[in-house]
């Protein structure tokens, strides 16, 4: 088998299913199995998959055990040469994943590959990123200045890249189109399920950088991902469910007085922004509600603690 693919589901059925449909096309020329871990859906998602997709393994989890725990219950059956992550909220274009394939096959010491990820209508959308460094919420406040050729600030956690970019190793890949060889899976380890959602793809190229392994974003394949479609109907839990993440990933790695600094200026960055945004004078409905998203994100960061419950 080359490539054992896996999807986490959760109550996204009609997008799963077009995600699906995608991939026999995606994987001309490969021998490939699809894997689809649903979390407890309640939209028929697994009456769905029996009855149109026969071929794919299901696995129940039994509960929404989140994206990490989901995964990592078909990566320990998963047998191929290769194993991708994909979301649901993908479509994967004819020959993409042939494509990406052939790009990792062709390089050494790879931890994982990601493709150029874009929006339904074909504009480059977030696809990979640099590892959290508290300058980027510092410069942060100089946010509309990223788009302009200023050198460090146009780093930032995450990043859309341009179409004259080419093949590179970057920091890490976006979870949503993750291929991993996999020997380097056995090397680097399955991922971190202290990640319910969110930085477990950060974290897990984090830890193969350590080890010497290269993270690839391919410009060579493109899949399409619907962004935010999955998480679109939770999102206040999303918002604290990333703050609770990074908190999570930024203990980790850091020392106890660098992951505060990291919250002093997340603290500093979402206040400003928040206050900005709800002195703007036009579109009051769409700013108000930016600002309130920025405060949301400001005062997590006073809290000891983050606690969110999963839906």
């Amino acid at each position: 088998m080359d490539l054992s693919i896996v999807i986490v589901n959760w109550n996204t059925k009609d997008l799963l299913r077009d995600c699906l449909a995608s991939l026999p096309q995606a994987c001309l020329d490969l021998a490939w199995e699809v894997f689809v871990v649903d979390n407890q859906s309640a939209d028929d998602s697994v009456a769905m998959i029996t009855a149109e997709f026969p071929h794919v393994r299901l696995i129940e989890s039994g509960a929404n055990c989140g994206f990490s725990k989901g995964n990592n219950l078909a990566l320990r059956q998963a047998d191929a040469t290769y194993v991708l992550l994909l979301n649901p909220d993908t479509v994967c274009p004819p020959h993409s994943l042939t494509r990406l394939v052939k790009f990792a096959s062709g390089k050494q010491q790879v931890g994982a590959v990601g493709p150029r990820l874009t929006t339904a209508s074909g504009d480059p959308t977030i696809t990979y990123g640099f590892f959290p460094r508290t300058s980027f919420h510092w410069l942060g406040f100089a946010d509309p200045l990223r788009w302009l050729p200023l050198g460090a600030l146009k780093n930032r956690v995450v990043y859309i890249p341009q179409r004259t970019e080419t093949s590179q190793v970057v920091e890490y890949i976006a979870g949503a189109c993750f291929l991993i060889p996999k020997e380097s899976l056995t090397q680097v380890g399955l991922l971190d399920e202290a990640f319910f959602m969110y930085f477990e793809e950060t974290d897990w190229c984090f830890r193969a950088k350590n080890l010497g392994l290269d993270i690839w974003y391919c410009a060579e394949a493109e899949v399409v991902h619907l962004e935010g479609q999955a998480a679109g109907t939770v999102s206040q839990f999303s918002i604290v469910q990333l703050q609770k993440s990074y908190r999570i990933y930024a203990d980790k790695h850091f020392s106890r007085s660098k992951a505060r600094e990291f919250r002093i200026a997340q603290f500093c960055e979402y206040s400003l922004k928040a206050l900005l945004r709800s002195l703007v004078p036009f579109r009051r409905e769409k700013n108000m509600a930016l600002a309130r998203n920025y405060w949301t994100r400001a005062t997590l960061q006073l809290k000891a603690k983050i606690e969110i419950t999963p839906p």
